[in-house]
C-alpha cells in the first residue's frame, strides 16, 4: 500500500501544484492553456514517437486490445445517457455530452503520467497503439453527435463531410503526426539517430509533470458549477464502471496479454478527458455537466487510482 502511495502521490500533487498556480493568481490563467498546448505539441508526441519508434511490433496485432477497449467505450457512452436521462431527467444535445462525459479517457494527461510511473515508460506500447485509434474514433463520434443534434428535422446526415473534417484536424495534430511518424519509423526498423536521440532524451523527461500541472491548470478552469450528483454519477461510471468492465471483458471474452490488460486497465480508470467540455462548448449546453464530470473523476479517482494500479498490480504478478 505505501508503494502505491509514493506512486500516487506526486501525480496528484502535480496537479494540485498546477491548479494552487492559477488559483493563487501566481500565474496568469492563459498560462494553463498555453503549457497545455505546449505539451500536446512538442514532448508528447516525441513520447509517443519515440515509443512506437523503438518497439518491436512484428507480432503484436492491437485487434483484441482495440475490441475490448472500444466495446467498453460505447457500453459507458450508452450508460451514461441512460442514467442522464431517467435519473437526472435530462434530454437532447445534453445526453451526447453525458455519454462522452462517460466514455471518453484521459489517456493522454493522466494515462501516460499514471502508466509511466507505475510500470515504466517502456509499458507505454500498448497506450500508444489505444491513441493510434482512440482519438480518431472519439474525434469521429463527437463529430457524429454534433451533426445529429445540430441539424433541421428531416435533414440528411452527411458521413463523407463529417470524415473529411475530422481527418483533415487529425491531420493537423501533432500527437497523430508522432504516432504515425513512430510507427513508420519502426516498420522501417532503423534506430534513432544518435544525435536526434540526444534531443529526444532531454525533451521527453519533462512531458510528466509537465502535462499533470497543465491538467491541474485546467481544472481550476472547469470547477465545480453545479449538476453535483449527476456530474458525480458520470464520474463513478468513468472511474469504476469503464476499468471493471475492460477487466471482465479482458477476462472472458477478448483476453490479453497480461501486461497489455495491466497497462490499459489503467488507462481506462483514468478521469474524464477535456473533449467532454469541448463538445459542450459545441452544443452550448451541458457546460457544468461536463466540467463536474472532469474535476469531480479526478478527485473520485484519488480513492479509485490506487485500487486499480493493486489490481494492474495483481495482473502482472507483482
Amino acid at each position: 500500500m505505501l508503494d502505491i502511495f509514493n506512486i500516487v502521490f506526486p501525480i496528484f500533487a502535480l496537479i494540485a501544484i498546477g491548479y494552487g498556480l492559477i488559483f493563487s493568481g501566481l500565474i496568469p490563467k492563459e498560462a494553463g492553456a498555453a503549457l497545455s498546448k505546449f505539451v500536446f505539441t512538442v514532448p508528447l508526441p516525441l513520447t509517443m514517437f519515440r515509443s512506437l519508434a523503438t518497439a518491436n511490433l512484428s507480432e503484436q496485432a492491437p485487434w483484441s486490445l482495440w475490441g475490448a477497449f472500444f466495446l467498453c467505450v460505447f457500453a459507458m457512452f450508452g450508460l451514461g445517457m441512460l442514467v442522464t436521462r431517467f435519473l437526472f431527467g435530462r434530454e437532447g444535445s445534453v445526453l451526447a455530452v453525458a455519454g462522452i462525459s462517460s466514455g471518453f479517457s484521459n489517456l493522454v494527461l493522466l494515462g501516460i503520467p499514471v502508466i509511466s510511473a507505475v510500470f515504466g515508460e517502456d509499458s507505454l506500447v500498448p497506450l500508444v497503439m489505444l491513441l493510434t485509434i482512440h482519438l480518431p474514433i472519439m474525434t469521429l463520434l463527437s463529430s457524429i453527435m454534433v451533426e445529429v443534434y445540430a441539424r433541421e428535422p428531416g435533414q440528411a446526415l452527411h458521413f463523407g463531410a463529417i470524415l473529411l473534417k475530422v481527418g483533415k484536424g487529425l491531420m493537423r495534430n501533432a500527437i497523430i503526426l508522432g504516432i504515425l511518424a513512430g510507427g513508420i519509423w519502426g516498420f522501417i526498423g532503423l534506430p534513432i539517430p544518435e544525435l536526434a536521440s540526444g534531443v529526444i532524451d532531454r525533451i521527453v523527461p519533462v512531458t510528466v509533470p509537465l502535462a499533470l500541472m497543465a491538467m491541474g491548470m485546467s481544472m481550476r478552469e472547469y470547477g465545480l458549477q453545479g449538476d453535483i450528483l449527476n456530474g458525480l454519477a458520470l464520474a463513478i461510471i468513468k472511474t469504476v464502471a469503464f476499468p471493471a468492465l475492460f477487466y471482465l471483458v479482458t477476462a472472458t471474452i477478448l483476453p490479453l496479454p497480461n501486461a497489455w490488460t495491466a497497462v490499459i486497465l489503467l488507462g481506462a480508470a483514468s478521469p474524464t478527458g477535456v473533449n467532454a467540455y469541448l463538445l459542450a462548448n459545441h452544443f452550448g449546453v451541458g457546460h457544468r455537466l461536463s466540467a463536474n464530470t472532469i474535476s469531480l473523476s479526478v478527485l473520485v479517482s484519488l480513492v479509485t487510482l490506487p485500487f486499480w494500479i493493486s489490481v494492474a498490480h495483481t495482473i502482472m504478478g507483482h
